[in-house]
């Protein structure tokens, strides 16, 4: 799962300049190849750049042999570079093993040009004089300064024979969407969505073949009118079942190719009619229930409307604890795996995250959880949180006091190896960033010699060094934060 959070920036662009229609005249194409570093963000456990690597595998693996074809990259050798555009391979007949090594090379670094890489197009086509089509893959919107739409529609202006199609590989933001989907349009081309690999696979294969949209096609849609954020859904639906046809929830006013990132909001309509459970969208508000298939002039075959009504909680816990220890936690609420529950700062916004754990309820809804309280005294709120940052349904002000420890019953001399048995007071967090320990006398903790976790009830056991000194017994929180300091002699 991706706790999912948004990227920005990453193009693949790939050009091909074509040339003039004959039945044995070869075609010279350029695929412009983005290495900038949002690159390595992931879907499903992939980084970008290993899916774009496969995606261009495939086209390669079926390039027609009387093509050429050259490639261009940019990002790949500095960061923070918007001027970072080279062409590693000139357009010529296809050596697809040196082609593919180079790709597979690549290490994304920079930035994402969209429009410098538009007018780096437009200068290789005033040389050839030859007809352009652009298929660009981006997840996100221009990382420097250019405005890509107006750029795509000054490039339309100067009469070149340029069409740009898009994919937005992974694009969440309805304004990163609609910026792509200007860019195509303002040069006669098609906009498409792809959300995950095989879709991005399928809009490379139906835009590098140029093939045309699909005819007109009838569709159903059905549910309930109204839902509970963050809650089931129980849809059904007719339609043509054609690649890359799509159901679920969608903001109302949204474009037509538009969906949402959250888990489960959508799925794929692989079959002529089904029944199928969806999840109502974390923030409440107006939506529509569609049947989409974006390979069509009109994408949205059906549509039904769905008022999505704010989802209730529950979330207690004390309203004081101490730094460092740890506490239960009781939640009610909407049941899911990315739901959690957690401190985060008071009035910070909902991606805000200190400590939390994903919700473990019972068959009554009702989670009980124990949590680490945050390292730092101040003032906090325990939250229960959907989606992994998309809404708070349930706050609780909590405030956490400074850290403060004690040792009891140590001794002033142990023999070497001994076990001690000892009480302590202060913070009683088990997460494996709190111990009571033997370092050399007035060392600091990473030369710790013996140890223990602090437990979280009763007393603790520790082992006294093997080798003779002087050393101290430390109670540490946070990984490095002593507590208390107990000079301790440990004899042969």
């Amino acid at each position: 799962m991706m706790n999912r959070k948004l990227l920005a920036g990453c193009l693949l662009t790939a050009v091909f300049a074509v040339g003039p229609s004959s039945a044995v005249a070869a075609e010279h194409k350029m695929l412009v190849l983005d290495a900038s570093g949002s690159m390595w963000g992931q879907i499903d456990g992939q980084n970008k750049i290993t899916l774009a690597r496969t995606a261009v595998g495939q086209v390669v693996a079926d390039w027609p042999a009387q093509d050429a074809l050259g490639l261009t990259v940019y990002g790949h050798r500095r960061k923070g570079d918007c001027a970072d555009i080279e062409t590693l391979v000139p357009v010529g007949p296809l050596d697809r093993d040196a082609f593919l090594a180079i790709v597979r090379d690549l290490n994304p670094k920079g930035m994402t040009p969209v429009a410098d890489a538009l007018v780096h197009a437009a200068a290789a086509l005033r040389a050839t004089e030859q007809k352009a089509t652009v298929i660009l893959i981006s997840d996100g919107e221009e990382t420097c300064s250019a405005d890509p739409c107006a750029q795509a529609r000054a490039l339309e202006a100067q009469g070149l024979d340029f069409t740009a199609h898009i994919i937005g590989f992974d694009v969440p933001n309805p304004a990163h969407q609609a910026q792509l989907r200007c860019m195509a349009e303002a040069t006669g081309g098609r906009y498409l969505n792809a959300r995950d690999a095989r879709e991005l696979a399928a809009g490379l294969k139906t835009l590098g073949r140029d093939e045309a949209p699909l005819p007109p096609a009838e569709a159903t849609v059905s549910g309930p009118a109204t839902a509970v954020a963050a809650t089931s859904l129980s849809v059904s639906y007719s339609g043509p079942a054609s690649p890359g046809d799509w159901v679920g929830v969608v903001a109302a006013d949204a474009d037509p190719l538009s969906y949402l990132v959250e888990r489960g909001t959508w799925v794929s309509a692989e079959s002529a009619s089904a029944e199928l459970k969806l999840v109502a969208p974390a923030t409440p508000g107006n939506y529509e229930l569609r049947y989409v298939s974006p390979a069509r002039t009109q994408a949205i075959l059906a549509r039904t409307p769905i008022v999505v009504s704010p989802a209730v909680s529950a979330v207690r816990g004390p309203a004081t604890a101490m730094a460092s220890d740890s506490i239960l936690i009781e939640a009610e609420g909407p049941v899911a795996d990315d739901h959690w529950i957690g401190f985060a700062p008071k009035g910070g916004d909902a991606m805000a995250y200190v400590n939390g754990s994903y919700l473990r309820p019972d068959p009554s809804g009702r989670t009980v959880s124990r949590l680490k309280v945050p390292d730092d005294a101040g003032e906090y709120e325990l939250r229960y949180v959907l989606k992994e940052g998309a809404e708070v349904i349930g706050t609780q002000s909590i405030t956490v006091t400074p850290a403060v420890g004690r040792i009891f019953d140590a001794p002033a001399q142990v023999a070497t190896g001994q076990t001690l048995i000892l009480r302590f007071e202060g913070p009683r967090n088990p997460s494996g960033d709190s111990w009571i320990g033997f370092v050399p006398s007035g060392a600091g903790t990473d030369a710790y010699q013996t140890y223990s976790y602090l437990p979280e009830q009763g007393g603790i056991s520790v082992q006294a060094p093997t080798e003779a000194g002087a050393y101290d017994l430390v109670y540490v929180v946070a990984g490095d934060r002593v507590l208390a300091r107990v000079a301790v002699t440990v004899t042969p």
